[in-house]
């Protein structure tokens, strides 16, 4: 429902939806694969040995670990591990490539809405799943300790930040010149310009609360591996911390629906809660009667005059 209401009442580039949807449609694999790993807990799919009660995160124990003699059997197990651990770096490094396109679009200011070729998401999608495929080979075979593991979501969130400040500075500026009376006579702002600064500084303010959120459950589930591998805490709460990793998509698309007023306006009115008709009101003899409005299609007539009006101004 929300990632519908996100891609019908459109608020930026395509190139920018391209390469968010996908963030939030990867939470079906890690479902999937949190599916096959419950199968054999549970001992739906049957194997030639026990597997047991093996809940440690990171060990170097040989105590702690399942020795095998062949993987006869655990081949799903060990596709559903690699789909876990590549949702949690799409995720991570997801966040990267949006970030990286709009650094793109403040740089290519003049012409970058007139652009429909689709290399640029596709180069960056390329990119950032290059890079996840690695990342998750090094875990899933243990090719990295402990540390080179933390250190690659804390690199990449600090990337982020910086092309997050980036792209606020170099919209505001523009913003700041476009307003400028005498630097506007000196420069020609085309109003499709006009319109990509606003884009921007959208996208800006959403992706500074999705940073936060973003941020938050990374650093939780960082913090959480940590805490687990130096036996802080139980092994057994490694169980909280993959339902921490696998339910954050309900915070990001809460934190997304509540950014801006169209999507929460129609968030509010998909859910049960908001569908309750009201009863009129009297105030001084004069009744009061709350008007029904068909959010949906006031949306789209908003979507469709924002590009009408964007593309009237390329001609």
């Amino acid at each position: 429902m929300k990632l519908k209401i996100y891609l019908e009442i459109r608020k930026f580039h395509r190139n920018f939806l391209i390469l968010s949807v996908p963030v939030f449609g990867l939470w079906y694999e890690a479902i999937l694969a949190k599916l096959i790993t419950m199968a054999y807990q549970l001992k739906l799919i049957s194997t030639k040995f026990d597997i047991g009660e093996h809940v440690a995160m990171w060990t170097r124990n040989p105590k702690k670990m399942l020795i095998l003699e062949s993987l006869d059997g655990l081949e799903l197990l060990i596709v559903a591990g690699f789909m876990e651990w590549h949702y949690i770096f799409s995720v991570i490094f997801g966040g990267l490539s949006v970030c990286m396109e709009r650094v793109i679009a403040s740089f290519l200011i003049r012409n970058y809405e007139r652009n429909t070729q689709l290399y640029i998401p596709i180069t960056l999608t390329l990119f950032t799943q290059l890079i996840t495929f690695t990342a998750t080979y090094f875990i899933i075979f243990d090719k990295v300790n402990i540390i080179m593991a933390n250190l690659i979501w804390i690199t990449s969130c600090i990337m982020a930040s910086v092309m997050h400040f980036i792209i606020k500075k170099i919209n505001k500026d523009w913003q700041k010149n476009m307003k400028n009376p005498k630097l506007r006579r000196e420069n020609i702002f085309t109003i499709s310009q006009q319109f990509q600064v606003k884009e921007n500084l959208r996208a800006v303010a959403l992706a500074q609360k999705l940073l936060y959120s973003l941020f938050a459950v990374i650093a939780i589930g960082g913090i959480g591996v940590v805490v687990l591998i130096m036996e802080l805490v139980p092994p057994f709460f490694c169980h909280f911390l993959e339902n921490i990793v696998f339910l954050n998509p309900y915070l990001i698309c809460f934190v997304i629906m509540y950014s801006h007023p169209s999507w929460k306006e129609q968030f509010q009115k998909s859910l049960p809660s908001f569908k309750l008709s009201r009863r009129s009101t009297k105030i001084g003899g004069i009744v009061s009667v709350e008007p029904f409005d068909d959010i949906k299609k006031k949306s789209v007539i908003e979507t469709d005059m924002y590009f009408k009006q964007l593309n009237d101004s390329w001609v």
